[in-house]
């Protein structure tokens, strides 16, 4: 995969390689329809840097690492292409400016649905021994969420506490997932916690948002969203709706069993009045 490509080798790159990396994975929608030397000027590096860099991922020269970035962003591009077309909210408010800018991220998380994926992490989730969930600040409510929704079907789940992370996973059963979940400004304690996980032989996941980034780098499992604040506030429309994704990813890989746990939970509801009756 191209993407996979370039994020493996992030650790390799020179500076000039990283700001090369950062523009293609950052605005692929520019990027395509450039030349090495467009490329180039474009990020401010010399026109010899980005054939390097081409070499250096394993392709012949640019024109082999062009086709390569066309056939992966043209799903992509089209979609993006066709929410130009949206003509402006009327009156142009802050009020609407907001929930287009949640609608335009959501196209984007649609075009580039990574769906073999979620396949992977659903069935990873699901037959792990134990799923610990890790997210701070902002990030903290996306792991509140998807702990929440997986405790109704998976027998082990935790939420890491961010004072004694490291104490909870040096006790995880073997085999367990970590599963951290950060976007930008990026939580070094999530970088750190995962990284502790790895350290320990578990297994590690992220969720975070796409191009290149600290969270990306070490996860064994990593599944990337388009991610677009609103003024200070951190927009979490389109990693929710991959959180949701993931949720039904994992119902899907529990198969029958799925059924009859659903069963017994609505019979408890139901006895101890949950929920007002319909």
């Amino acid at each position: 995969m191209f993407k996979e490509r370039i994020t493996s080798r992030t650790k390799e790159m020179t500076a000039s390689q990283l700001r090369i990396a950062e523009y293609v994975l950052g605005t692929p929608e520019d990027a395509v329809f450039l030349t090495a030397k467009q490329l180039a000027e474009r990020v401010g590096v010399s026109e010899a840097t980005v054939i390097r860099f081409a070499r250096f991922l394993g392709f012949s020269g640019y024109q082999e690492f062009y086709t390569a970035m066309t056939t992966f962003l043209m799903d992509r591009l089209s979609t993006l292409r066709r929410l130009a077309e949206y003509a402006a909210p009327q009156g142009n408010g802050l009020f609407e400016r907001a929930i287009q800018k949640d609608m335009d991220t959501l196209a984007r998380a649609q075009a580039a649905l990574p769906s073999e994926s979620l396949k992977r992490a659903g069935k990873l989730l699901a037959e792990a021994p134990a799923v610990y969930i890790a997210g701070y600040r902002s990030s903290h409510s996306l792991a509140y969420y998807l702990a929440f929704y997986l405790s109704w079907i998976l027998p082990n789940v935790h939420i890491l506490r961010t004072d004694i992370p490291f104490e909870m996973l040096s006790n995880a059963p073997k085999g367990s997932v970590v599963f951290g979940i950060s976007f930008p400004r990026f939580s070094t304690w999530t970088v750190r916690t995962l990284g502790v996980a790895k350290e320990l032989g578990l297994t590690t996941a992220a969720l975070t948002s796409d191009g290149l980034n600290p969270l990306a780098a070490d996860p064994q499992y990593t599944l990337s969203v388009p991610y677009q604040p609103i003024s200070f506030i951190d927009s979490f429309a389109a990693p929710m709706s991959l959180l949701n994704c993931i949720i039904l990813s994992v119902a899907e890989a529990l198969g029958p069993k799925m059924t009859e746990k659903l069963e017994t939970l609505e019979k408890h509801w139901k006895e101890d009045g949950i929920y007002e009756p319909s």
